[in-house]
């Protein structure tokens, strides 16, 4: 008999058998690659994370899973030295684009400047948010 067990806040382990299982599919249906995780964090002396981002490169192209940057330093830079970072990796693997995901209240705006469109909005979240997917294709 199969159960079917709920987990808040699973272990990464447990999550990697899923996406273990996903690779090998995206392998024996395309041949594709396994995913390439990947983190870049701003870190200070003492090498505690001050902000950073992770995300995924798969299936040719690269996605920001998340940004965050400590509110002491927005403002400053960071974020657009992250994502400038993030866009040199996404060259440097021959990524043609690069996604990320935000919230209407988020950082719409940031990423705006840096040159993603939105390619598609969802409705529907509490407090009338918005979730958008935003796209930057790179030349």
């Amino acid at each position: 008999m199969l159960n079917i067990v709920y987990e808040e806040n699973p272990k990464a382990e447990d999550v990697q058998v899923l996406n273990n299982g996903i690779i090998a599919f995206a392998k024996q249906q395309k041949n594709h690659k396994p995913f390439q995780a990947f983190g870049f964090f701003i870190r200070d002396n003492s090498e505690t994370i001050q902000g950073g981002c992770n995300g995924v490169i798969l299936y040719g192209s690269l996605h920001v899973d998340s940004l965050w940057v400590h509110e002491s330093l927005r403002g400053k830079g960071y974020g657009k030295k992250v994502m400038a970072a993030v866009e040199k990796l996404a060259v440097e693997n021959h990524c043609p684009f690069i996604t990320v995901f935000t919230m209407d209240w988020e950082a719409l705006d940031f990423y705006k400047k840096l040159g993603f469109y939105v390619e598609f909005e969802r409705h529907g979240y509490e407090k009338n948010s918005i979730f958008y997917f935003l796209r930057k294709d790179l030349e």
